[in-house]
């Protein structure tokens, strides 16, 4: 529920002027934002808030120009009837809402008041106004309690007054009768006493209300709203900073995995070389090698006879070039269980026969055939000797002269380079 009510505030003076009528211009802030502390005519207090939008509203800024000043406040609101009983000057049309305060210019233009504005009698301003006043309690952004609301202020004059008890940015309204009535100023007793007893005001903090008076309650009101900004902002930083933290020690442990996988593939690989290292052979020396290459041309020559001539020897090993010696002299391949010596046995008995006209023939195919008795498959006995029987009847011929020309060119052939395919 809304109420019409008379209400007064107070500023300082902030700068003045004499112009060349001997006037005195004197520059103020008249209101502000934020709440008031007032003084009802039981003696109780209430906080009223006025929110910025109604302070800065352009039909409130309006009314604080070309207003009636006055010294003191006058016991009455004033009209055309009254004012130039009051009246000591008036206000400038030019106003404006700054960073939470209404700024506008005095003309001053009565010379009493003019001197005891100089003799620093009276430095503060207080705007006269009704308002539309709403009691419903609330919180202000700041945190700040009130007991209801300040709405459609309309500036009524614009009084010079003394230095109040409170201090120069906040003073306390004493209301005369009830919170409906004007505050009745007597001119002629507006002067500063220091043997009053203190305006207190109560202050909450942490849920205990303490009454202090007015100026130590409004440092006190101060001080704990720049504590609570302060650790709003400190509060903000923590966040802020364990936020920050978390993504840095995300990012530590994030490192120290791939550190110790990297540890572990090196470590891995650490264990293949010296597995390399200790399974790789000694390194030959040219002696091993020249070695080597006569013993490979001394086989091929050996074997020669026993393969085409367009036979190509690259990349296939001794054992192996026996076993295909062995099927192309027997006619079939040696048996899988048969011993590498002796496979390479038959072999040289059968070239060496050819080589010596025949005379040995006939032991090795006694040699063949006693190694056939051992198996019990006569089948496979009798395909063998039977394959070897036909090969050695041209034995003890003279050899063709193709395998001569093999043989020639098996002989040089270690000054060709070898290679692993045929």
């Amino acid at each position: 529920m809304e109420t019409s009510v008379s209400r007064y505030d107070f500023a300082p003076i902030t700068g003045s002027e004499t112009t060349d009528e001997g006037y005195l211009r004197v520059w103020c802030r008249a209101a502000r934002t934020g709440t008031q502390l007032y003084r009802r005519a039981d003696g109780s207090q209430v906080r009223e808030y006025r929110p910025p939008e109604e302070v800065s509203n352009p039909d409130s800024l309006t009314t604080f120009g070309m207003k009636p000043a006055t010294w003191g406040h006058p016991p009455v609101l004033l009209d055309s009837a009254n004012t130039k009983q009051y009246q000591i000057g008036y206000s400038g049309s030019q106003v404006r809402y700054n960073d939470g305060f209404v700024e506008v210019a005095l003309l001053i233009t009565d010379q009493e008041a003019i001197e005891k504005i100089k003799r620093k009698d009276a430095s503060e301003v207080s705007a006269g106004y009704k308002v539309d006043y709403d009691a419903t309690p609330g919180i202000t952004p700041e945190g700040e309690e009130y007991a209801g609301v300040q709405r459609n202020i309309r500036v009524n004059h614009i009084a010079i007054v003394p230095r109040g008890r409170a201090g120069p940015e906040v003073r306390l309204l004493m209301d005369r009768m009830d919170a409906a009535d004007a505050v009745a100023f007597d001119p002629e007793a507006l002067q500063p006493c220091s043997t009053a007893s203190p305006v207190m005001a109560t202050v909450k903090l942490d849920g205990l209300e303490i009454d202090l008076p007015a100026e130590a309650a409004t440092a006190v009101q101060s001080f704990a709203r720049d504590m609570e900004r302060q650790l709003k902002a400190v509060t903000a930083e923590r966040e802020e900073f364990a936020t920050k933290l978390d993504a840095l020690q995300s990012e530590f442990d994030s490192i120290s995995y791939e550190k110790e996988a990297a540890e572990s593939r090196v470590d891995a690989l650490e264990e293949r070389v010296t597995e390399l290292e200790a399974g790789e052979p000694a390194r030959m020396d040219q002696a091993e090698i020249d070695q080597l290459v006569a013993a490979r041309i001394e086989t091929l020559q050996r074997l020669a006879p026993a393969f085409d001539e367009e036979f190509k020897f690259d990349g296939i090993d001794d054992s192996s070039l026996y076993s295909q010696a062995f099927e192309n002299l027997t006619g079939s391949a040696p048996r899988e269980d048969a011993d590498p010596a002796y496979i390479q046995g038959v072999v040289d008995g059968i070239l060496s026969s050819r080589e010596d006209g025949g005379d040995e023939v006939e032991e090795v195919e006694a040699a063949i055939e006693g190694e056939a008795e051992v198996h019990e498959d006569e089948a496979d006995r009798a395909d063998s000797t039977e394959g070897l029987r036909d090969a050695l009847k041209g034995a003890g011929r003279g050899t063709a002269s193709p395998v001569d020309a093999y043989r020639n060119r098996m002989a040089d052939a270690w000054k060709r380079p070898l290679t692993a395919t045929k």
